[in-house]
């Protein structure tokens, strides 16, 4: 406690650097019932509400080159700890953008693949409801041409859904990712879309996190599966301006999973580290958006990377993912817990 106290005293102070790490902190993992049906990576993962989560599409295992992008969507189940699938999304998805607004399931685009090719994936500007309670997918329209993304920083605020970022196309055999930064919103009441100021640099496979009226974007990559980034983005829904300069990531690291605990922003996981012969990051850092500050806690027990966060109370849930830098699909899910 001194040496937190400590710390941000003389960071308001303006005596030590922003980058400054606080001691490690506690935390725990615990193993929950894996996916059903099979590994999954690169999917959504989302709360629908204190006791419920949903993941949607992504890849399953790869076999001779390919990479079958899916159409399951399964809901996880906390109090019985059971999986159960239920109805499909309407075209396969990988790098899906979803959201919850008002009890419904959104997905605003993603990416898909491109016929005859087994590796090259395409944005598409597809987008759908969700009904939890009829369990029936429908559409919506499409974002607005020339803004069609996959791998969004994405987060919610009222009525609105907002997508930072991502990707309009990526190379599998070459590496070469169309990395964006465009910035989009959609509105589930009035039902439009708005063009956003765009983000400072392009950014996907990046950690999201909305706190304070403020979305934040937190490392990620651009243009390519190793140029990971360490930059921390916030953007103010008042003032509609970006803010940069802010306490960069300790590690930089693209594709991990992000969740809201009070005012830290979580990133768990990741791919991109030259230390582990997975290329798999363990680290789990969150930053505070209070202190401007980065802490360090209890590494993953099984390091991931190409999943989401699903934050819930004082956890966060993380299924699947991949083990290797690239792939390695995997249905192991456990939950961090503060």
């Amino acid at each position: 406690m001194f040496l937190h106290t400590l710390s941000t005293l003389f960071l308001l102070l303006g005596l030590i650097s922003s980058t400054t790490i606080l001691a490690p902190h506690s935390g725990s993992w615990t193993a929950i019932a894996p996916i059903a049906l099979q590994p999954r990576q690169e999917h959504g993962a989302i709360k629908l509400n204190n006791t419920t989560f949903y993941i949607l599409g992504g890849i399953y295992p790869f076999t001779n080159s390919t990479y079958p992008t899916v159409t399951t969507v399964q809901k996880y189940s906390l109090p019985t700890n059971l999986w159960t699938t239920v109805a499909p999304l309407p075209l396969p998805l990988n790098h899906p953008n979803s959201a919850v607004v008002n009890g419904k399931i959104y997905v605003l685009g993603g990416l898909t693949t491109v016929a005859d090719s087994t590796t090259f994936w395409n944005a598409t500007g597809a987008c759908f409801e969700y009904d939890p309670t009829l369990d029936v997918w429908t559409s919506i329209g499409e974002l607005p041409k020339g803004r069609w993304t996959g791998s969004a920083a994405v987060s919610v605020s009222g009525s609105t859904v907002y997508l930072a970022g991502g990707l309009a196309n990526t190379n599998l055999t070459d590496d070469e990712e169309g990395t964006i930064s465009l910035f989009t919103s959609y509105d589930v009441v009035t039902k439009r879309f708005a063009v956003l100021p765009d983000m400072p640099e392009p950014r996907d496979h990046a950690g999201v996190g909305m706190v304070d009226n403020k979305l934040y974007v937190l490392g990620g990559r651009a243009y390519g599966h190793n140029n990971t980034k360490d930059t921390v983005f916030a953007y103010d829904l008042e003032s509609n301006c970006w803010s940069t300069g802010l306490a960069p990531m300790p590690i930089a690291r693209g594709g991990g999973a992000s969740g809201v605990i009070g005012t830290q922003i979580f990133v768990i996981g990741g791919e991109g580290d030259q230390d582990t012969a997975s290329g798999v990051s363990p680290q789990n850092q969150a930053y505070d958006t209070a202190t401007n500050t980065w802490g360090s806690y209890a590494s993953m027990d099984i390091p991931r990377h190409g999943t989401a966060g699903v934050a819930i109370g004082d956890r966060v849930y993380i299924p699947g993912g991949g083990l290797h830098e690239g792939g390695l699909p995997t249905n192991y899910t456990s939950y961090f817990q503060l």
